[in-house]
């Protein structure tokens, strides 16, 4: 029986060896962020986050939000982060899925 799409989705996002390695750095990068937080000092907290989410964050962070309210803006730098890491590791699991491949598949079509 095939999986359900949501279940299969959070397969390919979290349930693999290449996901989990990238939401590790993601985490260890999110560290200095957070440490920063605690702090009056937050310069480069984000740097590291933003270089490992870089092309999709680059993305979501075109529109700019730091005219406004700062709980806003903060809201939504976070969320863009978030939904930039999930995207990726959800690619990165599409990958190790192709890559892998599934070898009862392989046998039964060369059979």
């Amino acid at each position: 029986m095939r999986d359900s799409r949501p279940r299969t989705l959070v397969r390919l996002t979290f349930a693999n060896p290449a996901s989990l390695v990238y939401l590790g750095l993601v985490a260890v990068a999110a560290l200095p962020l957070v440490f920063a937080s605690a702090t009056a000092d937050s310069s480069f907290a984000a740097v590291w986050l933003l270089l490992i989410t870089a092309p999709t964050s680059m993305l979501l962070l075109l529109p700019d939000f730091a005219d406004g309210n700062s709980g806003l803006a903060t809201g939504y730098f976070l969320a863009a982060l978030t939904l930039s890491a999930l995207v990726h590791s959800f690619l990165l699991g599409l990958a190790y899925r192709g890559l892998r491949g599934n070898p009862a598949q392989q046998a039964r079509t060369t059979t």
